[in-house]
């Protein structure tokens, strides 16, 4: 077991603290202290959290990257210098593959163990990724489907962003859609892109017989773009979906 220092900034306080200790629990880790402040760039939260060291990469990752996070930083208490997940250096071709013990996910939170088990097949065969996220949607309880394919879009959109658009960053929304969400996304998906509104055409996780899968685009956006827009971090709103009988998934990109 391991004591990790936090430090999340956010542009607003309401509900931070819930909804991050639901990642922190959901990576079996238990919130000992938090504080709460605020002050003209938003909303400080510092937290003590202690849990298992094996759950460190993934939890850094997902407060990393969470959509109410601006910054992040993240140290063992004993270290006197905090350690930025943005520093972290991801091996290529693959993710993290560090064995994780099974454990059952909090409703409505990821499936951790199982993402993690996905992400290195994703990257092996990258951009044929559609039988590992199906086999995802079958493996995870109903309620973390969402959550667990947000997560592994996120995680590969910030592989592949890593991998191949570095390069690119600081840019305006419009700039980031069009030299890096919409180039990455058309590797893995037929698109029609207008403005901040990107249509997936014939998206075959969207089945009306299985249910939505288009989460993982949001994710995927999302983990593209993060690094890749100036200023306030990039989201992306669900409009509709296949699976409840629109023409295709429409999704919105906004920051």
């Amino acid at each position: 077991m391991i004591e990790l220092e936090i430090q999340v900034l956010s542009d607003r306080r309401e509900g931070l603290v819930m909804e991050l200790g639901q990642v922190i629990n959901a990576n079996r880790y238990a919130l000992l202290r938090q504080r709460l402040t605020q002050d003209g760039h938003g909303a400080w939260l510092s937290m003590v959290v202690r849990g298992p060291s094996e759950q460190r990469f993934a939890l850094e990752e997902m407060l990393g990257t969470h959509h109410r996070v601006l910054s992040f930083e993240a140290a063992l208490c004993k270290e006197a210098t905090a350690i930025s997940v943005t520093a972290l250096k991801v091996a290529s071709p693959v993710f993290a593959t560090e064995p994780r013990l099974v454990v059952e996910p909090p409703a409505g939170a990821p499936d951790i163990a199982q993402v993690e088990q996905i992400l290195p097949r994703l990257a092996q065969d990258f951009p044929r990724i559609y039988p590992w996220l199906v086999a995802l949607k079958s493996k995870v309880a109903s309620p973390a489907r969402d959550p667990s394919l947000f997560l592994a879009g996120r995680r590969a959109g910030l592989w592949i962003y890593r991998r191949d658009y570095a390069q690119d960053s600081c840019l305006s929304l419009g700039e980031a859609i069009k030299r890096v969400a919409v180039p990455a996304l058309r590797q893995i998906a037929q698109i029609e892109q207008h403005g901040v509104h990107v249509h997936v055409l014939d998206c075959p996780l969207c089945e009306s017989e299985g249910g939505s899968g288009c989460r993982f685009y949001g994710g995927y956006l999302e983990g593209l773009l993060g690094a890749a827009v100036a200023g306030k971090k990039a989201r992306v709103r669900h409009l509709s979906c296949r699976s409840t009988g629109a023409a295709h998934c429409s999704l919105e990109i906004s920051h």
